[in-house]
């Protein structure tokens, strides 16, 4: 900027005032069906007196650059938020992150929040700014790298920050259909990006040329004039299609799909290149061990995987082997539904050698044209016919470490326990460091571990419903590397809340889904079968494990239990004084029921059980504690109160006289009590035998008075 340092300090002064800057927003737009994901948020000068970076250049040479910063970002918080499922970039530098009070701009800025780290500093340090980082990402914001491959952002800081977003400069994006240079620096990002799971973003495209040319690349998103310019909320956008030259066409699938060395990336070339076309959301599924397991998808954050043959359209379509399209899948009762809004399905048998080994599936949000569903038959015709020569992929060394882990985890008898080693296996086996364990019967509350963990309890009954419907069919779900895919609607709580990497799996025991496994982190990671397959047979032995668990407290309790009266019995009564300690106060009551041989002789033995049933019940409506009442012998009870609180022993024996004794009256009984409360530090035992002194006394007393 030209002028003085005085006049520096004045336009930045005017700038930093309450009101002093403007917000523009600039579209960044897929390029595969051309929706707008996300818009970058661009402070500006209202007066037009100096351009974005005359700004910053003004306030960097008064040493105000952070001053002026945050003043973008009140700016920005102060405006709407963006429109529902699309995100908002805003820049910020590490200088403002380190900022005392920095992470509490957070709370004013709204939810689908991306930073994108600007280049106006190196960064030395990129393990101090994750830290600083931390408030801001356990928020539910995500990560962009600013100018990749060009400015101070190197590998390293991708590495380390792990963002979702790689943003490449103008500077490659110029001319780059014609540069082979600049070619060969986006090519390498975009397959880097693809390794970390990252989408690319590139900034200011502004030729037809240049967009035909990173479509054909694998770039994901784009900005720039050509698309939109910055504006007030929300600019327009202008259709992708038909900008580039030509549109991408199964001809030119041909070359790709010979380069593949194995199924899987041909699979993904053949994804891929239906992507590109825009609109559609393509799924390449193949059968593994009965199951169909999903080699390639596009344009959503979830795959849905292992599914069974006898479920959905790509089921049909595959036992069948006949081709499926659907025009309203409202119309369609076996279609499965994972996301919302769509309309139209196309799925088309894979065949090898003439053998149906899978099926090429197509969601679109709009209805299919004939030319598009040519498009997918060629692919699948074409993809049939790469698969015979090729390999899949296999991966042993997950199964290795499960090996590992699972003789320890069938040696767990105790359910809490098993909870805690699946959960400990699940992250160790993924990499991931948050797990979810939920089980359908409510008897236990859901379990999670891990800095997710919070997020994972939030998740709502209904959003675990969902998920449980959506895996009805499936071995599992997960997260497919798409940063702005569309998700299930039960995972949109943990995506907001920082979750970049998912994986849900049921757990099934005895034939039987009885439980949920949410594995998840807040980095992106590369799944596929490969790594999701032992987290699936991880849920398989979960299952069993949870179930023989359960087996065993039932055979503990029932040993505990008279299967009478549901009352502790005689052994866990002793356990129960045992376990009191040799301190604390304590009281000790033993129970007998009167005339009980004269009822059993009278009215017969099915009377009688009906009788010690009543003192049961009775018993335990009248305690604070089910497990305070036993019963002790044929027809004697017993209660243990511990702790300050217990009344006095002849107001609890005077209760449960009146409560029980009351309903043995009306069956032609009576009851005895005799209480007593523990002096000092004597053992329970003995309290136990003063307790039953007084009560053959009683009974004494009872018997020498005169019958009226």
């Amino acid at each position: 900027m030209d002028g003085t340092r005085g006049d520096a300090e004045a336009l930045v002064d005017r700038l930093v005032a309450p009101g002093g800057l403007a917000v523009a927003y600039q579209p960044i737009v897929r390029l595969g069906d051309g929706a707008v994901v996300a818009y970058e948020a661009l402070s500006r000068d209202p007066h037009g007196a100096v351009d974005a970076e005359g700004m910053f250049a003004a306030a960097r040479a008064v040493g105000r650059g952070v001053a002026l910063e945050r003043a973008c970002l009140e700016a920005i918080a102060a405006g709407d938020p963006p429109p529902a499922e699309t995100l908002l970039f805003v820049n910020v530098s590490p200088a403002l992150l380190a900022t005392p009070g920095g992470a509490d701009l957070r709370a004013a800025l709204p939810a689908r929040l991306v930073l994108e780290l600007t280049e106006q500093e190196e960064i030395t340090d990129p393990e101090a700014l994750r830290t600083i980082l931390q408030p801001w990402v356990r928020n539910g914001v995500r990560l962009a790298i600013d100018d990749a491959g060009a400015g101070y952002s190197s590998l390293r800081q991708v590495v380390d920050l792990g963002p979702e977003f790689l943003k490449v400069d103008r500077s490659l994006v110029a001319g780059v259909d014609r540069d082979r240079r600049r070619q060969a620096v986006v090519t390498a990002l975009v397959a880097f990006a693809a390794e970390i799971g990252a989408d690319v973003i590139a900034e200011g495209v502004e030729r037809r040329s240049e967009l035909g040319w990173l479509r054909s690349a694998g770039v994901t998103l784009a900005q720039g004039f050509l698309l939109a310019r910055p504006g007030p909320p929300w600019p327009a956008v202008t259709s992708i299609h038909g900008l580039e030259p030509a549109r991408p066409r199964s001809r030119g699938l041909a070359p790709t799909l010979d380069a593949a060395r194995t199924q899987r990336g041909a699979c993904e070339a053949v994804a891929t290149h239906l992507f590109r076309r825009g609109g559609l959301m393509p799924s390449v599924y193949l059968e593994r061990a009965g199951r169909l397991r999903c080699q390639a998808q596009r344009g959503l954050w979830q795959v849905l995987d292992g599914m069974v043959p006898s479920a959905g359209i790509t089921g049909r379509t595959f036992r069948t082997g006949i081709e499926h399209h659907v025009e309203d899948v409202r119309h369609a009762e076996d279609y499965l539904e994972a996301i919302p809004g769509v309309v139209a399905e196309l799925c088309v048998p894979l065949v090898a050698d003439g053998v149906v080994v899978g099926a090429l599936n197509v969601e679109s949000l709009v209805p299919l044209s004939g030319e598009v569903q040519d498009e997918v038959r060629t692919c699948a015709r074409l993809l049939g016919e790469r698969l015979v020569d090729l390999p899949p992929e296999e991966s042993r060394g997950p199964l290795r470490r499960l090996a590992e882990t699972a003789a320890s985890l069938a040696a767990v008898e105790d359910a809490d326990r098993t909870i805690e080693a699946v959960l400990r296996a699940a992250t160790d086996l993924s990499g991931m460091d948050s797990a979810l364990l939920v089980l359908h019967d409510g008897e236990r509350p859901r379990t999670a571990i891990g800095p997710l963990a919070a997020a994972l309890e939030a998740i709502t009954a209904a959003e675990i419903d969902h998920l449980r419907t959506v895996l009805g069919p499936l071995t599992s779900c997960y997260s497919a590397g798409e940063a702005t895919g569309r998700t299930v609607t039960a995972s949109q709580t943990l995506r907001d809340a920082g979750a970049r990497s998912l994986v849900a799996l049921p757990i099934a025991a005895r034939g039987r889904r009885i439980g949920l496994l949410v594995v998840t982190h807040r980095d992106p990671f590369h799944l596929g079968p490969e790594q999701v397959e032992p987290l699936e047979l991880l849920a398989v032995l979960a299952g069993s494990c949870l179930a023989t668990a359960a087996t065993v407290e039932e055979l503990r309790r029932r040993a505990r239990r008279d299967p009478l009266t549901g009352l502790g019995n005689h052994s866990s009564f002793h356990e129960r004084l045992t376990r009191a300690g040799e301190a604390g106060t304590a009281t000790v009551l033993v129970l007998d029921i009167d005339d009980f041989k004269l009822v059993n002789d009278t009215r017969g033995h099915l009377v009688g059980d009906e009788v010690l049933r009543t003192v049961g019940t009775e018993l335990l409506a009248a305690l604070p504690d089910v497990d305070t009442a036993f019963r002790i012998g044929g027809d004697e009870f017993a209660v243990l109160l511990e702790g300050d609180d217990a009344a006095a022993p002849e107001v609890v024996a005077a209760t449960l006289q009146d409560a029980v004794g009351g309903a043995l009256r009306a069956r032609g009984a009576g009851l005895s009590i005799g209480a007593a409360r523990r002096r000092g530090t004597e053992p329970l035992i003995d309290t136990l035998h003063r307790a039953d002194t007084r009560l053959y006394r009683n009974k004494a007393e009872k018997a020498a008075r005169p019958v009226a």
